[in-house]
């Protein structure tokens, strides 16, 4: 490495894992998880993790690998057709429980397009070469057969339309069984949200009974046993098993409140199609946007605990974060600058202040292979004609790496806490550890008058609302309130607690997740602010 110094824009791989195929390819690190997604056998099949938890790399790697694996997204499937329904919204504000319409419509699609890939159905000719082969296969035995091929007649000549035309035919269903019945009997009716809205008590009653009946109704009668003919007659080769990924839920396509029930019925689909031993349906999903799908409403019979066996949750070891960084380094400056192999001890310092470099900087993380990427590629900004990276340089970038990180930690939360990054503010200035008591009522009074500005009364952010039930409306109860903020605080990973002087240092991270019981955090409970956030939040040590 004589002579080399760092070049302007050098980094070590892209923070989201769509952008990151140049480093990907040749810097993956395997954990263990990619197995539990290819054996079909096992029930893991939702990828639960925070953001940067490397879900959508593992779901690359799927796709990369021999297997026919069948990508699809929100986007590709234009499931903002249903959100934007205006027949469907008038029904939802009525009460109406659209989860069995909202089911069917994902084992339409996801029947659809396997049948679609493996027959490779793109035209009218290719349907009818399709609907040979699988009249031979599938013989008029029973009467499951029977409604298979009713099924394959019924939707197959519509298999290469666009799934936007699809979804709308299947909708247009939907909304005629539903408005039948309620255009005779009810007046100047407007079926959207508002018109909904405008029902009296007794239309309400009497257009939900209807709707509930309409819906129990819509079923495409040959989908019922559809399953079990995929699985005896046309994925019964154990040689050739099928994926079908899914991912981008997180993203912006559709209205939140249809976006949540809709993911709610895709993972009870996805636990439907396990019967089918040769394909499996696969999902990712942010932690923060599954807590929201499953706790936003109660729907009678809907159980969560049935679909934890489902979940894959990702975790991230030390020595796995290390190989990731050294692998990805190596490559950098080997691909550019040497044929030898490169360690991260070769361009890091070997300390920080006292602390092994490697564990300064993944103490500033949440174990995530992003974080420990942006942090290294923050130090490489500032190398640029630099041989090294010094602890200076290090420190330095830290600025803007916390600020970045807490930017981020509030993206992430924006469903549930969209006031985050003005509420974080409420622990700016503190130590880096102090009691839950000196948090008092004039305390805090004092630090909500200085985010007031930023916030709206009106906000559906339950931590302002707690906030202004305490200072304005006075309505609350000053113990209630700061446990719960400091509650939200540590779910989201921005706080530690350590509950009692003989506990130890409590982290969502660590404790898989879960939330704290609002008796376990006591005044002479200690607080731990993360150390990600020590420079954004101006943490005194």
């Amino acid at each position: 490495m004589d002579n080399f110094v760092f070049r302007k824009h050098d980094n070590v791989g892209a923070a989201a894992a769509e952008h990151d195929s140049q480093f990907l390819d040749d810097c993956f690190v395997d954990t263990g998880d990619i197995k539990f997604l290819f054996d079909r056998k096992n029930p893991k099949r939702i990828i639960v993790g925070r953001t940067g938890a490397g879900k959508t790399a593992l779901l690359y790697h799927l796709a990369h690998s021999n297997n026919d694996v069948i990508e699809l997204s929100p986007h590709d499937l234009s499931l903002n057709f249903i959100a934007t329904n205006k027949v469907l919204a008038f029904f939802e504000e009525a009460g109406v429980n659209l989860s069995p319409f909202y089911v069917l419509l994902w084992k339409h699609l996801l029947v659809v397009e396997l049948i679609k890939a493996k027959f490779k159905i793109k035209d009218e000719a290719s349907y009818k070469t399709f609907m040979r082969t699988i009249s031979s296969i599938i013989r008029k035995k029973d009467r499951n057969k029977e409604l298979a091929i009713d099924y394959f007649e019924t939707w197959g000549n519509k298999f290469w339309l666009t799934t936007e035309q699809r979804i709308h035919e299947l909708t247009s269903r939907v909304e005629q069984s539903l408005t039948a019945g309620v255009n005779g009997k009810f007046s100047n009716i407007t079926f959207n949200a508002e018109g909904a809205k405008k029902l009296s008590v007794e239309q309400r009653a009497e257009v939900k009974e209807h709707g509930l009946d309409a819906v129990s109704k819509v079923q495409i009668r040959e989908l019922e046993n559809m399953l079990t003919v995929l699985e005896d007659n046309i994925f019964d080769d154990e040689k050739r098993p099928y994926y079908v990924t899914i991912d981008m839920l997180d993203e912006d396509w559709a209205d939140d409140r249809i976006k949540f029930k809709l993911i709610r019925s895709l993972i009870d689909v996805v636990n439907r199609f396990k019967q089918l031993s040769n394909v499996k349906v696969i999902l990712a999903i942010r932690h923060d946007l599954l807590y929201k799908v499953l706790h936003l409403e109660t729907i009678a019979g809907f159980q969560e605990e049935k679909y934890k066996a489902l979940y894959l949750n990702l975790k991230w070891e030390k020595s796995e974060l290390e190989k990731i960084v050294q692998y990805r380094i190596n490559k950098l400056i080997k691909h550019h600058y040497t044929k030898g192999d490169v360690s991260f001890k070769d361009v890091f310092p070997a300390h920080v202040d006292t602390k092994d470099t490697f564990d300064y900087m993944l103490e500033r993380t949440f174990f995530r292979p992003r974080d420990i990427i942006v942090f290294v590629n923050e130090c490489l900004e500032l190398c640029t004609g630099k041989p090294r990276i010094t602890a200076t340089i290090i420190k330095e970038a830290e600025n803007n790496y916390s600020a970045e990180r807490l930017q981020s930690l509030s993206n992430e939360w924006s469903i549930i806490l969209p006031d985050l990054m003005h509420t974080s503010r409420l622990l700016y200035g503190l130590k880096d550890h102090f009691e839950v008591r000196i948090i008092t009522q004039d305390f805090l009074a004092g630090k909500f008058e200085e985010i007031v500005f930023s916030l709206n009364e009106q906000s559906t952010d339950p931590i302002t609302k707690s906030l202004y039930s305490l200072y304005s409306a006075k309505s609350a109860n000053f113990d209630s309130v700061r446990n719960y903020i400091l509650r939200e605080f540590y779910a989201i990973g921005l706080i530690g607690i350590k509950t009692g002087p003989t506990d130890s240092t409590s982290w969502t991270r660590t404790n898989n997740l879960t939330r704290l019981e609002a008796g376990q955090i006591r005044p002479t409970s200690t607080v731990f602010i993360h150390p990600m956030f020590f420079r954004a939040l101006g943490v005194r040590l």
